[in-house]
C-alpha cells in the first residue's frame, strides 16, 4: 500500500533546516536561492533523470506544508522509499501527540521517585525509541509495564535528540489492556 502525506499540521512541522541537512547528506546539491524565498536542489538518478527540490528558508507561508509534501513526494519518487519512512527522518517535533509502545527499560536509582524510561514506539509509522522521565505513579506504571510487557500509551511533546525522540510535556501516561480482542485505554 503506497501512503501519501498530505497533513499539513505534520508537514508544517519539518525544519527547513533539518530538509537541507538531509538532501547534503544524501548527495543533493545546492545550485542556489530562488528569489530569496528557497533554495534549489538537485540530483541525478543513477538513470540520469534529473530531480529538483526546493528547500523553504523558512515556515512562514501559507503553502509551505504543500511545498513540503510536494518535497517528500518527489523523494519518494527517486529514493524508492515511501513517504513515511522519509517523512520520519524529516521530523524533529511533534507537539501534543498521543504515542504507543512497550517499555524497554526503566532506571532509577534506590529511593527516587524520578525514572529514565526508554520505550519503543511508533513515530510517524517508523519504530523508534523514546525516552521518557516518569515520577510518582507514572513510574509504577512504567514498572508494571515493562515487567509484566504491557504496552502504553503517552501523550505530549516529543523532541528528537541525538537521534531518538526525548517526551517533554507529559500527560496521560497509561496501560493499554486487551479485552475480548480490543484494547481499551
Amino acid at each position: 500500500m503506497k501512503v501519501t502525506v498530505r497533513d499539513n499540521k505534520i508537514l508544517k512541522t519539518i525544519d527547513p533546516q533539518v530538509l537541507g541537512e538531509y538532501l547534503q547528506t544524501n548527495g543533493w546539491h545546492n545550485e542556489g536561492l530562488f528569489y530569496g524565498r528557497a533554495w534549489i536542489w538537485h540530483k541525478n538518478s543513477d538513470q540520469g533523470e534529473s530531480f529538483e527540490i526546493k528547500q523553504p528558508v523558512t515556515h512562514n507561508f501559507d503553502d509551505y506544508g504543500v511545498v513540503m509534501g510536494d518535497t517528500i513526494k518527489e523523494l519518494e519518487r527517486l529514493e524508492k522509499r515511501s513517504q513515511l519512512e522519509i517523512l520520519s527522518d524529516l521530523i524533529t517535533c511533534l507537539e501534543n501527540t498521543e504515542i504507543q509502545g512497550f517499555i524497554v527499560k526503566v532506571e532509577r536509582e534506590a529511593g527516587d521517585k524520578i525514572g529514565k524510561v526508554a520505550m519503543m514506539g511508533f513515530v510517524v509509522g517508523k519504530l523508534q525509541k523514546i525516552s521518557l522521565e516518569l515520577q510518582d505513579n507514572d513510574l509504577i506504571l512504567a514498572l508494571k509495564a515493562y515487567q509484566e510487557r504491557i504496552p502504553v500509551t503517552c501523550g505530549g511533546d516529543f523532541v528528537k535528540e541525538s537521534g531518538y525522540f526525548v517526551g517533554k510535556n507529559l500527560r496521560e501516561f497509561a496501560l493499554m489492556a486487551e479485552e475480548e480482542g480490543k484494547v481499551v485505554i
